[in-house]
């Protein structure tokens, strides 16, 4: 018998304070994700010469059983000023005090035998008390509160040593979730789950279903209030049919309740999906591979609509240098009163010519019909060169590609829709859909998994430029610089149009011994459209240069960067300096600085403005002796627009923890500011643990 446990978790990316460590691990456990024993026999298990081990005494048997005290303090304060629309200046001041007096306990056993129940359970109970204060101009109001704090993680582990093992567990806890120039924000996450492995000979199944309620709050006027309720049921089934020849079966039932920011938006949305996969590996050694999968989704609620999906794949390696992958996909959704039925049909061609040349070579054909009313055909392919060689002075590396796309639409003038269009902000660089006649009401942002909608007018906005749409960021929302975000949307289709589309990329660098690498890196996008009847969008043309240089040693890298952006709707030239210095780098401290300093001045398109975007980031870890450590970060940004004014940021967090022996204690300072135009926001926490192991206490009790 071989037994494994295998944890799935999924981090937010946020920075997340546990109070304590046994929390650390089940309290960053995503929605549905279970914690499972996964045991496999062989069919002949091979004979043991070992005695086998004597019942413990008794039904119930405690192997560990560990006590701690603690003591929590949190101060917070907020002010915000901000221009009210009488055009006088208004004023709001919050402060919040709370105290937590804690027990916890890390208990750990079995009952009868570990073959038949292990279990595991970390407790904690508490009384808090706290104190609320606010102030609006004339207005103060103080209110107290008292009550019972209670966190826990139970987890249970039944017939390990048997062909269906069960697993189950239940947590609740407390989080403080720092956000990068905002309030952090204070989580309660309740969690409980149960799944079922079975295992006989090739197949194994698991069914499992797990609940989640999230609470996010902030006192702030209950601005930042979120909630968030997950519960998913799903079955999976894998069969083993023979050596690369392997069947999977999913199901997979969730719903999906959330509210955002004490606002009137909320998502609702239940979802249910069926998958097959199956694998075959065939020929000599089995170098070829057939995959298919089938997929149908069902969703109703905010994201109402239907998928059936059928792709087949074949995989032929001719050659160890060549070999050619072709696809087949049918693709049918519903969405609102939107059909579409999609056919494709793509074939790559990957050959290794020599170890510094590569060449691929794709060509593609797709058929679609929406609503019965509108036909697309479009066809296309493209040819990718890439070669890297060591040289006497460094390494050189370039890559090429082209691409041609043909797209013919007839019919009458209707909608259609795009889904998962991936996007990602940074700077003060906007962001363009690549479908022109965009509906700007039907537009849906959302993380890739689509655990996380994101809210128009809360996290991004959305502006029709010449029948373009461009998006923003909006700073005091939820979406991260530099996060991929995922768009769904619907947009006016007219009728007989077509379009030729060409798309060229070139990159060229050589990185030097001594530490340069100059580079250049041109994308562009040109097209041409013949609307015979109908309204007729321009062409959209883009060409994009970068010219740069980049250079390294150990401890310090520098770089510079300039920029041009030649599009039809709002080009712009930039200048980018970035920076990075490892100003300490020891096992006791280590000290990051890193910067970005940018320039854009647009002009010739819809906006004639000129930005200075300075973004500032630092990091501290030291080790000051054997029982002081410190970590500390500063982030700092910076942006001059020349149209809508001055944005200052400024995020200082500081901890110093102490440990000596059994006596842990963390203090936390946070400060944060977010100045936009007129408007100022900015506040100060507090956070003070004390902890104290007292190991084995029961154990020695009961001696």
């Amino acid at each position: 018998m071989k037994c494994t446990y295998t944890e799935g978790v999924t981090v937010t990316g946020r920075k997340t304070s546990f109070r304590s460590t046994s929390q650390a691990r089940p309290l960053l456990a995503a929605a549905g994700v279970l914690v499972v024993c996964r045991c496999a026999f062989a069919e002949s298990p091979p004979p043991t010469t070992t005695a086998p081990s004597r019942l413990k005494p008794g039904v119930l048997h405690i192997d560990r059983a560990d006590v701690y005290l603690g003591f929590e303090s949190d101060y917070e304060r907020r002010r915000v000023t901000y221009r009210g629309s009488d055009r006088f200046r208004s004023r709001y001041e919050e402060r919040d005090f709370e105290l937590r007096e804690l027990l916890g306990m890390q208990l750990m056993g079995d009952v009868v035998d570990p073959g038949l129940l292990d279990w595991r359970a970390d407790l904690e109970f508490g009384l808090t008390q706290d104190r609320w204060e606010e102030k609006i101009g004339s207005y103060h109001d103080v209110d107290w509160d008292t009550g019972f704090l209670q966190n826990y993680d139970v987890s249970v582990d039944a017939f390990k040593a048997k062909p269906i093992s069960v697993h189950g567990y239940a947590r609740r806890g407390d989080d403080r979730i720092s956000r990068r120039f905002l309030p952090s924000l204070r989580e309660e996450r309740d969690e409980a789950g149960v799944s079922a492995l079975g295992v006989y000979g090739p197949v194994t199944t698991e069914i499992g279903y797990s609940h989640l309620d999230v609470d996010r709050t902030n006192n702030r006027l209950d601005e930042d209030n979120e909630n968030l309720q997950t519960s998913r049921f799903y079955a999976d089934t894998k069969w083993d049919i023979s050596d690369g020849h392997v069947l999977k079966l999913n199901f997979d039932h969730e719903r999906q309740e959330s509210t955002y920011q004490g606002s009137d938006f909320d998502f609702d949305t239940s979802r249910n999906e069926l998958r097959l996969d199956h694998e075959l590996a065939f020929g000599d050694g089995k170098k070829h591979r057939l995959d298919t999968y089938f997929r149908y989704n069902e969703e109703h609620g905010d994201l109402a609509r239907d998928e059936l999906e059928l792709v087949p794949r074949l995989t032929l390696q001719h050659t160890d240098k060549l070999r050619t992958v072709h696809r087949y996909g049918m693709y049918r959704w519903e969405q609102d009163a939107l059909e579409v039925n999609q056919h494709k049909f793509d074939s790559d061609i990957l050959y290794q010519a020599t170890k510094h040349l590569r060449l691929s070579l794709e060509g593609y054909g797709l058929f679609e019909r929406t609503d019965d009313d509108t036909d697309t055909h479009e066809f296309g392919g493209g040819l990718d060169v890439s070669y890297d060689r060591r040289t006497p002075y460094g390494e050189f590396s370039a890559n090429a590609d082209f691409e041609y796309d043909y797209s013919r639409t007839q019919g009458s003038d209707g909608r259609r829709f795009v889904l998962d269009e991936a996007h990602t902000f940074h700077g003060v660089r906007p962001m363009y859909l690549s479908k022109r006649g965009v509906l700007p009401l039907t537009v849906l942002a959302h993380d890739g998994k689509r655990t996380r909608v994101y809210a128009q007018g809360l996290d991004y906005t959305v502006t029709m430029i010449d029948g373009r749409a461009r998006l923003y960021r909006i700073p005091t929302g939820r979406i991260d610089e530099d996060e991929v975000v995922y768009f769904d949307y619907s947009y006016e289709s007219p009728a007989r149009q077509t379009t030729d589309t060409y798309r060229t990329g070139l990159s060229l660098e050589h990185a030097f011994n001594f530490g340069l690498t100059p580079y250049y890196y041109l994308e562009t996008r040109c097209q041409e459209v013949d609307a015979s009847t109908g309204y007729r969008w321009g062409a959209d043309d883009m060409h994009r240069h970068r010219f740069g240089l980049r250079f390294q040693r150990d401890g310090w890298r520098v770089g510079g960067e300039y920029e041009i952006f030649d599009d039809t709707v709002e080009p712009y030239d930039a200048y980018h300096l970035t920076g990075g210095l490892d100003l300490f780098r020891s096992a006791a401290h280590s000290l990051d600085l890193n910067g970005e300093l940018s320039y854009y001045l647009f002009d010739g398109g819809v906006d004639d403005r000129n930005v200075w975007w300075l973004d500032l980031g630092l990091d501290d870890r030291m080790r000051i002796n054997e029982h002081f450590s410190l970590i500390s970060s500063l982030a700092y940004r910076w942006e001059d627009d020349s149209v809508d004014g001055k944005t200052h940021g400024v995020d200082v967090e500081c901890g110093l923890r102490f440990q000596r022996g059994s006596l842990k204690v963390d203090l936390t300072v946070e400060y944060d500011l977010l100045s936009i135009c007129d408007d100022r926001e900015d506040g100060l926490g507090l956070y003070l643990k004390v902890r104290r192991d007292i190991p084995g206490l029961l154990s020695k009790s009961a001696r």
